[in-house]
């Protein structure tokens, strides 16, 4: 039978009230051994360590964060169960949820109080790894540029990212040492990708390849920062 201690990571869901933010943001980072996803209106919490999870961590974090966003968002948010959602939605109780189309404006508002809210809760968190998840975001916001036209943005922050690994371990050899061959394939893909093609070759698009790996690669760099004493 497998361990307590070892078992799939305990996690926590939460929805955002009111669900009145009129651009789904996204982020995913780790706070100490709690991995912070923010999925629109859904807010999740894994916990990736390996001793005993305690619940009221989890939502000390989750408050933490929300308070942190809401610094900066202009309609602030609460956070609220999911069977509290149905209640307040499900007629002949729940009204109905107002949505807000996305102005270019209310996007990268969004966008920095995203970014002010993770560095918020990481300031006192490695450095590389801040690095990575600005550059990260940077990337994913390029490939949400409308008119396609971010591939190539996206790919050359992707590609910074890596940059500030070699920084850290001192090299490529002992980046990848440490992190895998997702390492050399993530800053492969980004360095192709963001140069211009040869005679004959397909202009480079906004596939998301390079961003992907590099998200990858900095999730290797997290598991390596959870074996450090």
């Amino acid at each position: 039978m497998m361990d307590e201690a070892t078992a799939v990571p305990s996690t926590f869901k939460w929805l955002l009230w009111p669900t009145h933010w009129d651009f789904p943001a996204s982020d995913d980072f780790l706070v100490g051994e709690f991995r912070v996803r923010l999925m629109g209106h859904a807010l999740e919490l894994s916990y990736e360590g390996s001793a005993p999870c305690s619940p009221d961590s989890a939502n000390a974090l989750a408050e933490r964060y929300i308070e942190a966003l809401n610094k900066r968002v202009g309609m602030p948010v609460g956070l609220i169960t999911e069977d509290e959602f149905l209640a307040r939605t499900t007629p002949p109780f729940g009204g109905m949820i107002r949505t807000i189309s996305a102005s270019r404006e209310s996007r990268g508002r969004t966008e920095r109080a995203v970014r002010a809210a993770r560095n918020e809760l990481l300031a006192s968190a490695d450095q590389t790894l801040r690095r990575c998840y600005d550059y990260l975001q940077d990337a994913r916001e390029c490939l949400n540029v409308l008119d396609g036209t971010g591939g190539e943005a996206a790919d050359y922050a992707a590609y910074k990212a890596m940059e500030v690994l070699k920084e850290r371990f001192g090299g490529d050899a002992k980046a990848k040492a440490a992190l895998g061959s997702v390492y050399e394939k993530a800053k492969r893909a980004a360095n192709e990708e963001r140069h211009i093609p040869r005679k004959g070759q397909p202009q480079s698009t906004a596939s998301g390849r390079s961003v992907e790996l590099a998200k990858q690669a900095i999730q290797a760099y997290e598991r390596y920062l959870l074996t450090q004493p």
